[in-house]
């Protein structure tokens, strides 16, 4: 009973903060300073596709990082433009569960010129801290936004998300997964400044 009673309590603060509360649950784990080959490793634990993973340059993590949750995702048309799927800011993913799959190359969507994607494209690099060759043209740009110590929310979250968008016919949506971890081949005076900064919040 008492179990049964923390299941439902808990049921209920996720669909009302969106935040997981049961971090052991979920396989959340301290997080640490991840490579190529960590993360790799970890994608396909989780039955990640490992073909469009990306990162982030360390100049601009903190700006990217501000405010975002995880997992999370970010949709753009082909201009580049975002996609406002959220009613607002506060909302939480679980819209993406429904929206990904009804996208249409012949819907008009409300969009934002900010951020753009192909601004945000330009931060991104590969796991070994190389620009990204140019993106694929595409109907749609779905940025879905991970890190390794979600745990199993990468299995029932970001990899439901992915195959939504591989599945869809109605349009072509270019998935990229840009990994949030701190990474192995940052500058390492600016590895130790963002977590000093990761101490202070």
């Amino acid at each position: 009973m008492k179990k049964a009673y923390i299941i439902i309590f808990c049921s209920a603060y996720l669909l009302y903060s969106c935040r997981p509360v049961l971090m052991k649950y979920y396989g959340i784990k301290k997080p640490k300073i991840e490579n190529e080959f960590s993360l790799i490793k970890k994608a396909n634990r989780f039955g990640l596709d490992t073909n469009n993973i990306c990162s982030i340059n360390s100049v601009d993590y903190l700006s990217i990082l501000n405010g975002q949750g995880f997992p999370d995702a970010k949709i753009y048309d082909k201009h580049g433009n975002y996609i406002e799927y959220k009613s607002n800011d506060s909302d939480c993913n679980a819209g993406l569960f429904e929206f990904i799959p009804n996208l249409n190359k012949n819907t008009e969507y409300k969009t934002s010129t900010y951020p753009n994607f192909f601004e945000e494209y330009a931060k991104y690099r590969d796991l070994k801290g190389n620009e990204l060759i140019k993106s694929n043209s595409a109907d749609f740009y779905l940025v879905i936004y991970w890190t390794a110590w979600i745990g199993r929310l990468n299995k029932n979250h970001v990899k439901v998300w992915e195959d939504l968008a591989k599945e869809n016919k109605n349009c072509k949506i270019e998935v990229l997964k840009l990994n949030l971890d701190i990474q192995d081949y940052w500058d390492k005076e600016e590895t130790k400044k963002i977590i000093k900064d990761f101490n202070k919040s």
